[in-house]
């Protein structure tokens, strides 16, 4: 639940896609564990004539040959048809499993999605044997009768068999501040997470009770309450899915009311939501706010006309002009409008994405849009940080969109519908009245409704790559979109970018298309030493800038690289932040056992989706020769003792104990009976990182967990990015 790095993204306009009550079943529990799939797209990049034509037509035959990938064979249901269906009528779909509830009784209670939704499948008919064959990620195709208990949507009398080829797990959709909406029901039996909840009182005072009347007893299921602003909801670790032995179960045992916690699960219904509850940790403020600001929360309870004083980072921003300048901005709750923000030519240059700025304003509202106005604005050090877009679709048509407000935002599957009387599929400003250079206005729809979305010229102008896509775009395209949530009498989208709707299978082979003349992973590593090589791939961090040079660590979809000082001036370093892409030619090399780029140049490249990578978890591969296959790769570590290391330290300052504050960090790990050194690389996170304090905190016998980049030195000598108390 916990990612220690924000995924920071490299430009305003580049794309980004780029992301309950008693249960009547019997039976032992089962764990189950939660994986997330990273989705992945790809933009095409300017090119000649002849190179566009060939690209369009690979995109149009990688469509062709996978379509969709939850296209559904003749009589196989889409979620929108399954959903459309009447209670009692035979229902036929293709599903993912997600998680089971035990085996008992030639039966099993599973919970199913696709990319479109999920499902309850009530005590589906198994046997033993099959049973052992539904993992997570397993397709299936389900027959069986749509049924409704107590407002849960579910498949009764079902059965199954599966179907070889893909597999999908959801990833986690954060659903906590619609709590509160009529359109939470939409997003009923996902797989949700919910983020800084408080634990309340439960029965007499309790932060639990076995069974929801407290009439149960150790292995029966665990009901507590938690609030989010002002509203209290009852959640349940279903001990069929979790059992007594689970780390959710026996973490709920722990928990003390006036507890702050993040949670993860599946969001059953019985009346009203009533999630089953499959992770929990302690919430971590990852953006504490200094004294005399406002948290999100406060700046929305604010009255308009108040003054109001935040911290946030800038997303994005419209064009400088007459000392002013219209900034999008985040931070980890919300999203803020800043409407011709007090600026000077030379601090509007320092405004870039991710920027942390300290803003004085007033909160106004114009049309239904909340903002601030006459505001003036100081930077803050600090971490860059870039929301990742959420995806808005479902909400589209509810009340919920109104808490979405301002955020960065994406929508899927719209198809593009005529404006103005004369059919098109575009016009210059929203009557038409304009010209190349103005506003664009276009209409697209969804589930036979139809909404109106802008590209706001002053963020994304005539020569930027939305603004040509746009003018290109036909009445009947589907596409996906993103954007800034401004609103306008209603929702009216500042969108940054627009590509053709594919299926993530579809995108996930299109991604890794290397430009001419450009290395795969593969061809890289088979290289020789000393071989020039040239390749593509996003900065997923880097040491600190020095006389005109820079260490990069970097990524594809398919492996890492460790740039080695890489030819960098200090202007371009502004450039290199997590998920930017960089075209590198240097030589490999290697030092050690590390294999690395070293004598570099880079250019970045532009208009493609940031790409940040996933942590592998290597803890299983810790002492075998399969581990340096993961060399350079942002990984993690489970469940770590910390051992001593010199004289009985939990760590050293420099390899041998030399060293000071300041230098580099080294400490000693094991597990399973084995031991390990990392490192907190002083260049990467200095004295001042959270991870060079938190390691400094470490004692002897602590069980933490780790992720860092997998550098190597006479082996693996990870170097350490993020260290937390293990889960």
């Amino acid at each position: 639940m916990k990612k220690a790095l924000a995924l920071v993204l490299a430009f305003s306009c580049a794309f980004a896609f780029t992301p309950f009550a008693p249960v009547r079943a019997e039976g032992a529990a089962a764990e189950t564990e939660a994986m997330t799939e990273a989705m992945e797209t790809m933009e095409e990049t300017e090119a000649m004539e002849t190179e566009a034509m060939e690209t369009e037509t690979m995109e149009t035959e990688a469509m062709e040959e996978m379509d969709d990938m939850d296209a559904v064979d003749d009589g196989v249901m889409s979620y929108a048809e399954y959903m459309a269906a009447e209670i009692d009528d035979e229902v036929v779909v293709d599903v993912y499993v997600q998680a089971k509830q035990s085996w008992w009784n030639d039966s099993v209670t599973v919970y199913a999605a696709d990319q479109d939704g999920a499902y309850f499948i009530y005590n589906m008919a198994c046997s033993e044997e099959d049973n052992e064959l539904l993992v997570p990620g397993t397709k299936i195709r389900v027959t069986g009768y749509k049924a409704e208990w107590s407002g849960e949507i579910e498949i009764a009398d079902a059965t199954f068999e599966i179907i070889e080829g893909e597999e999908f797990i959801a990833e986690p959709y954060d659903v906590t501040d619609i709590l509160d909406t009529e359109a939470l029901v939409l997003l009923q039996n996902r797989y949700v997470s919910f983020t800084g909840m408080t634990v309340e009182e439960i029965g007499d005072g309790q932060a639990f009770l076995y069974n929801w009347d407290g009439s149960g007893e150790e292995g029966n299921d665990l009901y507590f309450n938690v609030s989010k602003g002002g509203q209290t909801y009852t959640f349940t670790v279903e001990s069929y899915l979790c059992d007594a032995e689970s780390d959710v179960y026996k973490a709920v045992k722990e928990l003390q009311v006036g507890d702050v916690i993040d949670m993860e699960g599946f969001l059953y219904w019985y009346e009203g939501a009533n999630p089953h509850i499959t992770a929990v940790c302690a919430h971590e403020d990852k953006d504490p706010k200094s004294e005399g600001v406002m948290t999100y929360d406060e700046y929305m309870a604010a009255e308009v006309d108040d003054e109001v004083v935040i911290e946030a980072y800038v997303q994005a921003k419209q064009s400088w002009w007459n000392d002013s300048v219209t900034v999008y901005a985040a931070d980890m709750d919300g999203a803020y409008f800043i409407y011709n923000m007090a600026c000077s030519e030379e601090d509007n240059e320092l405004l870039v994405p991710g920027t942390k700025i300290k803003v004085t304003g007033y909160k106004t509202e114009w049309s239904g849009e909340i903002e601030i106005a006459d505001a003036t604005f100081e930077i803050v050090e600090a971490e860059p940080y870039i929301a990742e877009p959420e995806d808005v679709t479902i909400l589209l048509g509810t009340d919920a969109m109104a808490k979405k407000m301002n955020r960065l935002v994406c929508f899927s599957g719209m198809t593009v519908e005529e404006i103005g009387e004369d059919g098109a599929a575009f016009l210059y400003n929203w009557d038409g009245s304009g010209e190349e250079g103005n506003d664009l206005y276009f209409n697209v729809s969804k589930d036979g409704e139809t909404y109106n979305f802008t590209v706001e010229s002053y963020l994304c102008d005539a020569e930027s790559d939305v603004y040509k896509a746009v003018k290109e775009l036909q009445v009947g395209d589907v596409i996906d979109l993103q954007g800034f949530l401004y609103w306008y009498e209603g929702i009216n989208p500042h969108i940054t970018a627009v590509c053709p709707h594919m299926d993530e299978m579809a995108e996930e082979e299109m991604a890794e298309e290397k430009s001419e003349g450009v290395m795969t992973y593969d061809e890289y590593m088979a290289a020789a030493i000393d071989d020039e090589v040239v390749i593509e791939a996003y900065v997923q961090a880097k040491q600190s800038w020095w006389n005109d040079s820079v260490t990069v660590y970097a990524a594809d979809h398919d492996g890492a690289y460790f740039i080695y000082n890489m030819a960098c001036s200090e202007e371009e370093n502004e450039l290199l932040v997590p998920g930017a892409k960089i075209k590198v030619t240097g030589y490999k090399a290697e030092w050690s056992g590390e294999i690395e780029i070293a004598d570099a140049t880079f250019e970045v490249v532009t208009g493609a989706k940031p790409y940040i990578a996933e942590a592998v978890d290597v803890t299983e591969l810790l002492g075998t020769d399969e581990l340096v296959d993961y060399q350079n790769q942002f990984v993690c570590f489970k469940g770590m003792t910390v051992e001593e290391i010199g004289d009985g330290q939990a760590f050293l300052y420099n390899w041998d104990g030399s060293g000071e504050e300041g230098n580099d960090l080294y400490f000693n790990v094991s597990v399973n009976g084995e031991t390990y050194n990392f490192t907190v690389e002083s260049y990467l996170c200095d004295a001042d990182s959270d991870v060079y304090k938190a390691v400094k905190e470490l004692k002897v016998g602590d069980v933490i967990d780790l992720e860092g980049f997998l550098y190597w030195y006479e082996g693996a000598n990870p170097h350490i990015t993020s260290v937390m108390a293990a889960e």
